[in-house]
């Protein structure tokens, strides 16, 4: 075939999207464009997510929405999570899957492609290892995600993560520090460092001093102007990475720290390996190496078994620590998991009320947060036009999106900004008001890792 059309959709985390970016410069080497219509394409794609059960059925449902949308004699592949999870189940089962990939199965697409279009209904589902050399075929030219390990080797009793991503497993320092000079030279603005579990890299590396603090450090030092980094595990955090944090002013002043429950109970059957009052500590210690740190979490409502009284423990320790936001979800029980299996599941009513209760009393404290920033000059990363108002969005060093009225010229440039009220700022002096120009902004960046 000439002049092959790809698309791609993506649904869950970072990891993913990025995972996406590596499928999108492999397949190019083969000959694909990228194409935003999926009635032109001749290859779909979708990348999956499998966290929760409501993924799974988005997926489902977007498979029998684009039946009457798809070019005659297309194939659709659909791989990620979600396919790791079902394996050729998802492929027999479901009408209008052609053909379906694991989490470490990305370099056999065009195969399983070429087999699907002979009419043969292809699976490559194999244990989750190691990581795919592939050319990456970013989204952004001054924004780049940097997978630095995948996998996790924790025991959560309701997540899927260690089914479908397999254990920890570090990548090459080396091969981390090199991609990174590499978008350095390249004029990339940021780099997101990526892992199930970032902030346990190393942990499997022979030598005990190569961990996350000083792989972090390493990072800082080859002046990349903004580091970040997501998602990191209690457990995990400790007094090395915030000094490091701290001492280091390309690394942002956010961190992203999912408590799950606020009830000691609750996190024991969780087997989150923390206690609420080990949780507080790390706040506290934070925030006293940097007290303007934007703490968010994500938490659980409803986990089987959890009482009113232990999710008012939740609520109490939002109180407590003030956090910048909070991702909250219902509990959602996922296959071959412990907490699927557990009796005194929470009523889906009263999932939803918790759900709700999280939500006023995060809004209710987060402004206490908000407040102490009102006044101060941020640096804002700009990402492009907001949604309303004319005006234009971006990311400042505490994690927090910044709204303003800018210029497209600023798109991918760092704009000092005076934050006014509810995450609206104005710039703070003309002579960032230009910028300079990015017309270009949807382009898309080839590199390799």
């Amino acid at each position: 075939m000439k002049d092959k059309k790809l698309f791609l959709e993506t649904w869950g985390c970072q990891l993913n999207s990025h995972r996406s970016e590596k499928i999108a410069g492999h397949l190019e080497s083969f000959g694909y464009t990228t194409v935003n219509d999926i009635g032109k394409a001749d290859l779909i794609v979708f990348n999956t997510c499998a966290v929760r059960d409501k993924s799974e059925e988005k997926v489902r449902g977007r498979i029998g929405q684009i039946k009457e949308e798809r070019k005659e004699h297309s194939i659709l592949g659909v791989g990620g999570c979600m396919a790791q999870h079902l394996g050729e189940t998802l492929l027999n089962q479901t009408a209008g899957v052609d053909f379906v990939f694991g989490t470490s199965n990305l370099k056999e697409i065009p195969d399983l492609a070429k087999r699907a279009r002979n009419k043969e209904r292809a699976a490559s589902i194999t244990k989750p290892k190691g990581f795919e050399n592939l050319p990456v075929l970013r989204k952004s030219d001054y924004f780049a995600w940097v997978t630095i390990a995948e996998g996790c080797s924790n025991a959560c009793s309701y997540c899927i993560v260690p089914q479908v991503r397999g254990g920890l497993r570090s990548r090459s320092p080396e091969k981390i520090i090199e991609e990174i000079e590499t978008l350095v030279h390249e004029g990339y603005k940021e780099v997101q460092l990526l892992g199930q579990n970032v902030n346990a890299f190393g942990e499997d590396i022979a030598d005990k001093e190569r961990n996350f603090a000083w792989l972090l450090e390493k990072v800082a030092d080859t002046g990349i102007p903004r580091i970040s980094f997501t998602t990191p595990h209690p457990a995990d955090l400790d007094r090395e990475t915030l000094r490091v944090m701290s001492e280091n002013e390309n690394i942002v002043r956010h961190i992203h720290l999912p408590l799950q429950s606020g009830s000691n109970q609750v996190l024991e059957i969780m087997k989150r390996g923390y206690t609420k009052e080990k949780y507080l500590t790390l706040i506290d210690r934070t925030r006293e190496v940097d007290p303007l740190t934007n703490v968010t979490t994500d938490i659980i409502v409803g986990h089987p078994g959890e009482t009113r009284e232990e999710f008012k423990e939740t609520l109490d320790v939002i109180r407590k620590v003030k956090f910048g936001s909070i991702y909250v979800a219902q509990f959602s029980p996922r296959p071959d998991t412990k907490s699927a299996e557990m009796e005194n599941h929470v009523s889906e009513s009263e999932k939803k009320r918790r759900l709700q209760l999280v939500l006023e009393k995060q809004k209710e404290y987060s402004s206490e947060y908000e407040n102490q920033l009102i006044g101060m000059e941020t640096d804002v990363l700009v990402k492009g036009p907001a949604r309303k108002d004319g005006n234009f969005y971006g990311k400042n060093e505490f994690g927090e999106t910044i709204t303003f009225k800018g210029k497209e010229a600023m798109i991918g440039e760092f704009v000092k900004v005076i934050i006014e009220k509810d995450n609206h700022g104005k710039l703070a002096s003309t002579d960032t008001d230009e910028g300079s120009v990015k017309n270009d902004t949807d382009s898309h960046v080839k590199s390799s890792i």
